[in-house]
């Protein structure tokens, strides 16, 4: 077989595989040298010749591999003709379904039923889906073959209800499928009435009401709901009806309903509105908010009102209503207060997996100003978020009030932001107000100067407070940064032998958000300075874990400096640093900065002698008959 495969081989690349197969018995072994083809720009393209090979000798050895560099074009991006290599990839098709290896299975039909241009031949693949459903032989099978059958793809009625017909448990598989179209608002059209009137029958009202959101025309839907309450007087009762048919799908228009609902039943349908309000004050081309934020003012719905402004995507609203909250000399202190606090803080998270992004309204300067002057308890806490610089917008009047209050924590918090702020010469959108933002900054650098120059231990500690206050991730461009800020050029460079000062200081510094930040404290423990290696020793616990924990390399390579200071200074924190190291030394990361551990390691050795094994001792050959 193995001869006849080479013989067979027509261009270099299969040769070179067809030899390899045959003189490798050892199925592992194989594997490792085919991962060295993962560089050969052709190795994926020739998957109809390598991939039925290796799944038929062995397929749980090889099937990562399979998966990993499966392609049905080539490296120019040309579609293989699944026709041009049907002798070898049906039969591979058929092995997969036997083994009831679905998603090799899905990708092969993907293949095999791949249209000319994107994605699958429409008609093709429904085609085949459908005669595999038909001659499932039990419930098992059929929900195999939706597996099999799942990609991007649309059903129409006729054959959601041949599916459903066959089996009710294909309900949920085609609500997946329905006619992209219905997920725009313009084009709800029409219900799949015989589909809808079909789970009804069946008693599956889940699937009906899902159907229901997903395919309701928007004016059958308002007149349903409408009506509905008119009709049910039990406020629970209609708010779990309204949730049950509210539509899904983009492009939707429906703040006129929510409007309409409001003025029929009041705050009967809050919870219900509540729970749903982007989909009615929130379009793609549009904010409907003004109208419920009327409404609400209208009714006195400050619950309803505060949610519109602070979830509504404009700041302008956002501001336009803490002016007017000022403004107003009708409303009592409590009320005020208790409505600028329903107003504050995060709009909006969302959050995927470890990774997260808050929508937060900025206060303008003069308003965050006035607001501080007046309650300056509401910026230190729940509008603190709501007065952070950003790249577009500073903060000058507030920070030089806060100045002339004498507000450290304040000019603290806000230096933190304007440190991390850097000119670009050449940067067109929203250049002025950058390079303000800059200004700002430079002064605030004078700032920080003075304190220097007149307390030095009070700027250490105001200075680790403004660093360790940085988030973390948010310096983009470290060199640049030094060069057009000056703040950040006190902080991270020109203050650098200062810190030693407070130790305190030197420990936030080490625990700081930013990998800067850290790197600046690792820098400042590994100086040539008793008190540095005194530092060193006391946060030795921390710098250990910067040899085994993911780090940047740059801060690595710092915080060996600080592991060194520790080691000089005791004896048994160097036992420890050098048995970690050690440890550090068998990591397979290829990124690890072997070179500097391996002379952290040759530096410990050398300031301590004891700790050298037999093998570290230097050996000087004829020694003892020199000395004898």
């Amino acid at each position: 077989m193995g001869r006849l495969l080479v013989m067979a081989a027509k261009t270099p690349l299969q040769k070179m595989l067809a030899e390899l197969f045959e003189a490798q018995p050892d199925d592992l072994r194989l594997r490792d040298h085919l991962e060295g083809f993962k560089h050969n720009k052709h190795f994926p393209g020739h998957t109809w010749f390598w991939g039925p090979i290796l799944y038929a000798r062995n397929k749980a050895v090889f099937r990562t591999l399979i998966m990993t560099y499966f392609s049905d074009t080539d490296w120019k991006w040309n579609q293989i003709k699944w026709a041009s290599h049907a002798d070898r990839l049906e039969p591979w098709l058929e092995a997969a379904r036997e083994g009831r290896d679905s998603p090799l299975v899905r990708r092969l039909l993907q293949w095999k039923y791949r249209s000319s241009s994107w994605g699958v031949d429409q008609k093709a693949w429904k085609n085949a889906m459908m005669a595999a459903y038909r001659d499932a032989p039990s419930a098992a099978a059929r929900a195999i073959v939706l597996d099999e059958f799942e990609t991007r793809f649309e059903l129409d009625e006729p054959m959601a209800l041949e599916l459903y017909g066959i089996d009710r448990n294909s309900g949920p598989f085609l609500l997946q499928h329905l006619s992209f179209s219905f997920w725009s608002g313009s084009q709800r059209s029409k219900l799949w009435k015989q589909l809808a009137e079909r789970f009804q029958a069946a008693g599956d009202e889940e699937l009906y009401f899902q159907l229901y959101r997903k395919q309701m025309p928007l004016k059958e839907w308002q007149a349903e709901v409408l009506a509905l309450a008119e009709r049910i007087s039990n406020a629970d009762e209609l708010n779990q009806e309204l949730q049950r048919r509210h539509p899904e799908g983009w492009g939707l228009t429906l703040s006129d309903t929510g409007i309409k609902l409001l003025k029929s039943r009041g705050r009967d349908v809050l919870p219900y509105v509540a729970a749903n309000l982007e989909s009615f004050v929130e379009g793609w081309f549009s904010d409907r908010a003004n109208q419920f934020v009327k409404l609400a003012e209208e009714k006195e719905w400050w619950d309803l009102w505060s949610t519109v402004i602070r979830k509504g995507w404009s700041p302008d609203r956002f501001n336009q209503a803490i002016k007017k909250l000022l403004s107003d000399d009708r409303i009592s202190e409590a009320d005020l207060l208790e409505r600028l606090r329903t107003l504050a803080g995060v709009s909006a998270e969302w959050n995927w997996g470890g990774f997260g992004f808050a929508r937060i309204h900025t206060l303008k300067d003069d308003l965050a100003e006035r607001l501080y002057r007046r309650y300056p308890d509401l910026i230190h806490g729940p509008f603190k978020p709501n007065v952070t610089p950003v790249w577009w917008q500073g903060f000058p009047k507030l920070l030089a009030a806060a100045q002339a209050a004498e507000d450290d924590e304040l000019v603290d918090l806000l230096a933190s932001r304007y440190a991390t702020q850097v000119r670009y010469e050449n940067m067109y959108y929203a250049a002025k107000e950058r390079n303000q933002i800059v200004d700002t900054a430079d002064q605030l650098g004078a700032y920080y100067q003075e304190l220097r120059d007149r307390d030095p231990d009070t700027f250490t500690r105001r200075a680790a407070n403004v660093l360790t206050r940085m988030p973390g991730h948010s310096v983009f461009s470290y060199g640049q940064l030094l060069k057009t800020n000056q703040l950040a050029r006190l902080l991270f460079v020109r203050s650098f032998p200062a810190y030693l000062a407070v130790p305190e200081a030197v420990r936030d510094l080490v625990e700081g958000s930013s990998i800067y930040v850290q790197m600046l404290g690792y820098r400042v423990l590994a100086q040539d300075d008793p008190r540095a290696e005194k530092l060193a020793v006391e946060t030795i616990d921390i710098l250990l874990g910067t040899l085994l924990r993911p780090l940047h390399r740059k801060t690595r390579i710092a915080a060996f400096g600080a592991l060194r200071s520790a080691a000089k200074a005791d004896a048994e924190v160097a036992q420890r640093v050098l048995d970690r190291a050690r440890e550090a030394l068998r990591l397979p990361d290829k990124r690890y900065p072997k070179e500097e551990l391996i002379g952290l390691i040759g530096q410990i050795l050398s300031l301590r002698p004891e700790l050298r094994s037999e093998a570290e001792r230097p050996v000087i050959y004829g020694l003892e008959e020199a000395l004898s």
